[in-house]
């Protein structure tokens, strides 16, 4: 792989494209970026348009993998799309219509082409955007960013009006955020792209999230929560009322896990309701609801109206202030069993955050029922993956968890992999069940250090905990855990 680059290089210095002090900058650049030599010479200004053009054909020509060169799939007719999107960008704002009659083939095989590799890559979002010289895209693949390509940065704006076309959205307005979405068919399969539009520096970012129907996995099983833990749920789950939280950041799988909580109890016996933003996925027998704040329809005025429904069960999708957290609460101290989301960090600290939001503690004494706390961290690659035994300083951080005999396992890389040596991802997770103890620390407006110490001692498993487990179990890395946890040895 380095010898191949160092072709390159020689072959840009013997066409006198670059000098031997401009390739050595860009071989540095290459070190602590990882990317293409092509696209660094492209962002550093050495080379122009047209040379790196030059580049692409010298990779493509002497390519050997896929994945030394991520640029083969531009189309062949790039130069026919820079055309048309300089010629769009130059068309004013009463001209859109005009503008939108060029033809546009070569852009669309061209986003086609972006969405494509995404897929084929196992990317749960697509970011496409700016950058100093060019419009740089990415993809998140098992929750880490990964470089894509590198275009030049005149295709950006036909790039994005083509995709606003795609989710039915205003292609004349660039100053404001924009959200859509379309259905978008790929091998046979009917997939949901979900559109975010946002003004940047240079033009506007764009952010594709893929929503896979067929990929949706229900079950806790599926998800890699273990048989014991799931018997507790389902224990939480047969009470005819109270509140049940899943926490956690952003896309840590909170919706899937509320998806296949419902999954258990959903039968024709119950009226299931949920108000969500957005729906992500169809739920047999469940009457789903989307929040539209245009319309007046808000998280907590959808709440007041579901419960004139004669709902058994309630999803609201999260609790964002005071008032649908209360009325949330409120429904379940009447007689239903109601599920929600918060963003924190652990399960213990939801019981103050709500309390700070203005909850009266006797109101969470009396419904809160149990809280689960999670985390998705990658599952190491099965064909690269490297056994090895740990040092003496994390035996010691690690204690009781390992053994004399364990064999932890650690990256690699490999062309399975992407050379990342983590391919797809599991859940690490925390559950707390109230009792006695935690209600009346509650009552007491007790801080999170007492809350922790006092559920710790009723047999808190924490995410720490279940990750070494897993870490233990060949399924992830220590340092994985340690980074997704922020602990540290």
């Amino acid at each position: 792989m380095t010898i191949q680059r160092k072709r390159i290089g020689e072959r840009l210095v013997d066409a006198g494209l670059i000098t031997e002090a401009q390739l050595q900058i860009a071989l540095e650049e290459q070190k602590k970026t990882g990317e293409l030599l092509g696209a660094i010479l492209f962002s550093l200004g050495f080379i122009s348009q047209k040379d790196l053009f030059t580049v692409l054909s010298m990779v493509h020509s002497g390519e050997q993998q896929k994945k030394d060169t991520e640029e083969k799939h531009l189309p062949d007719d790039m130069e026919e799309i820079i055309r048309q999107s300089t010629s769009a960008v130059k068309t004013n704002e009463k001209e859109t219509a005009k503008a939108a009659e060029v033809s546009v083939a070569p852009v669309v095989r061209l986003v086609d082409r972006v969405v494509a590799t995404g897929l084929q890559k196992g990317a749960t979002d697509i970011h496409i955007g700016p950058d100093v010289r060019g419009t740089r895209v990415r993809y998140r693949i098992d929750g880490q960013l990964q470089h894509g390509m590198y275009l030049p940065k005149e295709i950006l704006p036909a790039v994005v009006s083509r995709i606003k076309i795609l989710g039915s959205m205003n292609i004349a307005e660039n100053r404001i955020p924009q959200d859509g979405a379309t259905e978008y068919t790929w091998n046979n399969k009917s997939l949901d792209l979900r559109i975010s539009t946002f003004p940047v520096l240079g033009g506007e970012n764009i952010v594709l999230r893929i929503l896979d129907k067929s990929q949706l996995m229900l079950g806790l099983e599926n998800l890699g929560y273990l048989r014991e833990d799931i018997e507790t749920l389902n224990h939480s789950l047969a009470m005819p009322y109270g509140l049940i939280l899943v926490t956690g950041p952003t896309g840590s799988g909170k919706t899937t896990t509320l998806y296949s909580l419902l999954s258990i109890i959903n039968s024709v016996y119950k009226n299931i309701y949920t108000l969500e933003d957005p729906i992500e996925y169809q739920l047999p027998l469940v009457r789903q609801s989307q929040v539209n704040v245009k319309a007046g329809l808000t998280f907590a005025s959808g709440l007041r109206s579901i419960l004139r429904q004669d709902p058994d069960v309630i999803l609201v999708g999260e609790m964002r202030d005071m008032e649908t957290a209360e009325l949330a609460i409120r429904s379940s101290l009447t007689g239903h069993l109601v599920f929600s989301t918060l963003h924190t960090n652990d399960a213990v600290s939801s019981l103050p955050r709500l309390i700070d939001m203005g909850i009266e503690p006797f109101l969470l004494a009396s419904t809160v029922e149990t809280i689960v706390a999670q985390r998705l961290i990658r599952l190491l690659c099965l064909k690269c993956r490297e056994a090895y035994s740990p040092p003496d300083d994390m035996r010691k951080q690690l204690g009781n968890a390992l053994t004399d005999s364990t064999v932890l396992y650690r990256a690699k890389g490999c062309p399975e992999c992407n050379d990342t040596g983590y391919r797809g991802r599991t859940v690490i997770y925390e559950i707390l069940r109230m009792n006695e103890v935690l209600r009346k620390l509650v009552l007491s407006k007790s801080g999170s250090d007492r809350l922790y110490e006092a559920a710790k001692s009723s047999g808190l498993q924490t995410m720490y905990d279940m990750g070494i487990r897993k870490a233990v179990a060949g399924l992830t890395s220590v340092e994985e855990v340690y980074s997704t946890t922020r602990a540290a040895y």
